[in-house]
């Protein structure tokens, strides 16, 4: 709750939620209520600077089957990382961090994740953790109504040949 400030300050940023597909934070207050709530949910961890431990951004690991998959063991991605610190491999960091997490404890054998058509900062980050493109989707989000998605995955046969190569 302490960081509540910090994230309002960087969710409020209407590049920040129109990119990851929810609407801005629209005050201190519903910046908490996601603290309480999204970020309270398991596999949900703050991207944080190593030099002052300030958060920047978050990553989540979703294994709720109403979210995009398609098998048993397969989960879904997200992260956002605050515009100030784009461009600097952030997110790449944090994204490598999770997928290990997923594979190599969790047991996932596929993770998916999706970014809007035009978002080719995060389809830039996709390709440097090994996803691949498998489809474009039409979905409906609560706060952005209808939008095209580009949908990737990455199995965890393919993570370890990369890790390999």
């Amino acid at each position: 709750m302490e960081d509540a400030d910090i994230l309002y300050s960087m969710a409020s940023d209407p590049e920040i939620g129109n990119m990851a597909g929810w609407k801005p934070h629209a005050s201190v207050e519903e910046s908490r209520s996601i603290i309480s709530t999204v970020f309270a949910e398991p596999n949900v961890f703050a991207i944080v600077l190593r030099t002052s431990n300030s958060p920047i951004g978050c990553v989540a690991l979703n294994c709720d089957p109403k979210i995009l998959r398609k098998g048993k063991r397969d989960a879904e991605i997200g992260y956002w990382v605050a515009h100030r610190y784009w461009g600097q491999g952030f997110a790449t960091e944090a994204v490598k961090e999770i997928i290990r997490f997923a594979f190599e404890d969790l047991g996932i054998t596929k993770i998916w994740c999706q970014c809007s058509e035009d978002n080719m900062r995060s389809a830039s980050v996709q390709d440097k953790c090994g996803f691949k493109f498998d489809h474009m989707g039409l979905f409906e989000n609560p706060y952005m109504g209808e939008v095209v998605t580009a949908v990737s995955c990455l199995s965890r046969k393919d993570w370890i040949r990369n890790l390999n190569n």
